[in-house]
């Protein structure tokens, strides 16, 4: 059973996509990064030591903080948003558990950069045809919700 502060895989796959799904947040060092360089569908990294700097964005939102094993580094930066009035969880079994769940995940290569305010910018037809239509509204929902 996990802790109260924890979420499961199936909890989180089932929650990605939806209108209530939180934003998730990788937080691997980056020799394990290297290792697994592919995220949750509609995360994004930010490395842990700094994860205060993301209170004011993420004021009254779902977190889920994603580690390598979902522990220490998880756990602890789920702690300092908590201790700052941020609803956050920590993924049970990180990343590890996500692949071993054979869930979906985005490689990292295939994320554009990110502009000046931390967006993503993606280029579609100047006249979209309807198969097009659904291309913004499916990576702001499982890609990149900053887009």
């Amino acid at each position: 059973m996990p802790s109260p502060n924890t979420i499961t895989v199936s909890q989180l796959a089932r929650l990605i996509g939806t209108p209530d799904a939180p934003v998730v947040i990788d937080v691997r060092v980056e020799e394990n990064f290297v290792d697994d360089p592919y995220l949750v569908p509609s995360s994004f990294r930010h490395p842990f030591d700094q994860i205060a700097d993301l209170v004011g964005k993420l004021s009254g939102r779902k977190t889920v903080i994603v580690c390598h094993r979902g522990l220490k580094l998880s756990e602890g930066a789920a702690a300092v948003l908590r201790s700052s009035g941020v609803s956050a969880e920590n993924l049970e079994g990180g990343m590890v558990a996500w692949r071993e769940a054979s869930l979906p995940s985005i490689p990292s290569e295939k994320i554009p950069s990110r502009n000046s305010l931390g967006q993503s910018v993606w280029v579609t037809r100047h006249r979209p045809k309807i198969d097009r239509i659904a291309c913004p509204w499916l990576i702001r929902r499982f890609v990149d919700p900053a887009a």
